[in-house]
């Protein structure tokens, strides 16, 4: 079905916040049942961690929108997602000179920057993302008025930036 412009706006806004939502609630769990203390994570100020959404934008770039098997919908994030964990890792710490995670002393850690056990669960998160997420999102866009989608792409689009221009500044202003 072809969609008009609008609708994949909000379709690719509404995946953004819940693919950043679902990163952020996976690393606040993890800091929690690691350390026992709440660490609100990533850059940004909202509950959001980009990678995980753009690491999914990435994806489906990769793999389209045809119909494919779950386990090969694994494997292949599981592969990509890693490859781009630890690329991003070297590409922010080289831009902020920090290191904003580490798997050091985690089971089949790669250089530390990711390990098999993040990469199982990326390819998990892949395949939720797959097989539930963008097909809700489609629907979504198909039954709300024209104008909510508007609305929430325009609005939510914002606020995302606007808290991305404030967090990079104050990172850059850090590193000084």
């Amino acid at each position: 079905m072809k969609r008009e412009l609008w609708q994949r706006i909000f379709r690719y806004v509404f995946e953004f916040i819940v693919a950043g939502l679902f990163g952020w609630v996976y690393e606040v769990t993890c800091v929690w049942i690691l350390y026992h203390h709440f660490v609100n994570r990533g850059i940004l100020h909202l509950p959001i961690v980009p990678i995980y959404a753009v690491g999914a934008f990435i994806l489906l770039a990769m793999l389209g929108e045809r119909d494919r098997h779950p386990l090969f919908v694994f494997i292949f994030s599981a592969v990509v997602t890693t490859a781009f964990e630890l690329g991003a890792s070297y590409l922010l710490e080289f831009i902020f000179h920090r290191q904003f995670w580490t798997y050091e002393g985690w089971w089949g850690s790669i250089q530390d920057r990711s390990s098999l056990i993040s990469s199982a669960i990326f390819g998990i998160l892949a395949v939720g993302y797959f097989f539930w997420l963008h097909p809700l999102s489609g629907k979504l866009c198909d039954k709300l008025p024209k104008a909510v989608c508007i609305g929430f792409s325009v609005f939510a689009s914002g606020a995302i930036l606007a808290d991305l221009a404030v967090s990079v500044k104050g990172l850059l202003e850090a590193k000084q």
